[in-house]
């Protein structure tokens, strides 16, 4: 019966057996998760010890959140529109490329802020355009009855990644300083370009041929009229705007936990970790019989987990009860990324992805203004309990409603791609 139990929870791992591609893909990924850690690391400190200037480190910063989703919008119409291999092979140069730039302007004897500010926004911008591509390829990679497994696995990455990668980085950064840090990660992620080299073409099943901003809004027309697809990016805005809880941590732990740095660095951590236990026992995720319904529920769930949050007034609780968010929110997200990518028609998915990937980005900026701002009129426990009730409220109003998710599942009818627009250059 323990065996049976282990069988069943244990984190399914057969895309990187059966399918070389995948494998190729998850590896590269990986590699590049790593890659964007060190550089979050590198960037902020060497900018900090050129100018002393917080308002450049925070500019720097910007400027490549700003790209990220400009590449985001773009990755996800070209995405749609040419072979996916490529693009993560060009995305991946460009990467690499802007790394190596970054090291050679490391080692200058007076290294140039304007080429951090134009090197970070190019490295956001190649980072969207290559984890769209990468997004919408993985249906193909995989077969649909594998598509949460592989969620599972990539989710694991991009945790596992953010929990180390920064880590590593102030290593290298300690012990070596910048430029070989820049350089470690310009060598790891052109190495990946002969893992993209070998995967097969990747041709969406039907090409668009709009201009890009028509082909932006026709992926949102699809998205606004899907009731599956188009109800799961409304409760995933709901998720992430949710994710500016841990603006409020710093005070929480000081005013209501009455604990210091350890205790700022134990509540942050802890959700990751969580996150990291749902990944590795997800097993069972790909056989449960109403995955929308699953992940109505651990939607309700973790905003619920998250009012109780506020209420807690010991260190140990609080961290526990992270750790539990982190496994609920880990579980809606695997369940959420598998009924995207199965309910999504092929021809749709780099701009699908692309309207995700910014959703999550923009959702917790957007957030953390909104629990800062709710941090200012109220106590950090009582805004978080306010936050994470009226979150649950939202998501139970949303769960009652949304019958075509409660209904949903994960092998659903093929869906018709549509008509490619007709290319005027063709006419």
């Amino acid at each position: 019966m323990v065996r049976s139990l282990t069988r069943r929870l244990a984190m399914d791992v057969s895309p990187l057996r059966e399918s070389r591609p995948f494998r190729n893909t998850f590896v590269a990924r990986t590699v590049s998760v790593f890659g964007i850690g060190m550089l979050m690391v590198a960037l902020p400190v060497q900018v900090y010890e050129m100018t002393g200037s917080t308002v450049h480190v925070g500019a720097v910063s910007a400027s490549s959140g700003f790209a990220l989703l400009a590449g985001f919008m773009w990755g996800g119409v070209l995405a749609d529109r040419y072979d996916r291999r490529r693009l993560m092979l060009h995305a991946r140069t460009a990467a690499g490329i802007g790394f190596l730039l970054l090291t050679l302007n490391a080692f200058l004897p007076s290294p140039f802020l304007a080429a951090l500010y134009v090197l970070a926004a190019w490295d956001g911008l190649a980072t969207g355009v290559s984890v769209t591509a990468l997004l919408a390829a993985t249906p193909a990679l995989v077969g649909p009855d594998k598509l949460v497994a592989a969620g599972a696995l990539n989710a694991l990455t991009v945790r596992l990644g953010s929990m180390l990668s920064p880590a590593l980085g102030g290593l290298v950064v300690s012990a070596f300083g910048v430029g070989w840090n820049y350089a470690a990660a310009a060598a790891g992620t052109l190495g990946t370009l002969l893992l993209l080299t070998a995967l097969p073409p990747l041709k969406p099943a039907a090409e668009t041929h709009e201009a890009p901003l028509k082909a932006l809004g026709s992926g949102l027309r699809f998205v606004a009229s899907h009731r599956v697809v188009g109800s799961l990016m409304l409760l995933g805005t709901l998720f992430m705007v949710a994710g500016g809880i841990p603006v409020l941590m710093p005070a929480f732990a000081a005013l209501s936990l009455g604990g210091g740095p350890t205790t700022v660095g134990l509540l942050y951590a802890a959700p990751a970790c969580g996150a990291v236990l749902a990944s590795v026992t997800s097993g069972w995720a790909a056989t449960v019989r109403a995955p929308g319904r699953a992940l109505l529920v651990a939607s309700v769930a973790g905003f619920a987990t998250l009012a109780v949050l506020g209420l807690s007034r010991h260190p140990a609780l609080a961290v526990a009860i992270l750790f539990g968010y982190g496994f609920v929110a880990s579980i809606e997200e695997i369940l959420r990324y598998g009924l995207i990518q199965s309910h999504t028609p092929d021809a749709y998915l780099g701009r699908v992805n692309a309207l995700w990937s910014a959703q999550e980005t923009g959702g917790e900026a957007v957030g953390a203004l909104g629990a800062g701002a709710l941090g200012r009129y109220l106590a950090p426990g009582a805004a978080i309990v306010v936050y994470g009730t009226v979150s649950a409220v939202l998501a139970l109003g949303l769960a009652l409603s949304l019958t075509g998710l409660r209904g949903a599942t994960l092998a659903p009818e093929p869906a018709r791609a549509p008509d490619p627009a007709p290319d005027p250059g063709r006419a």
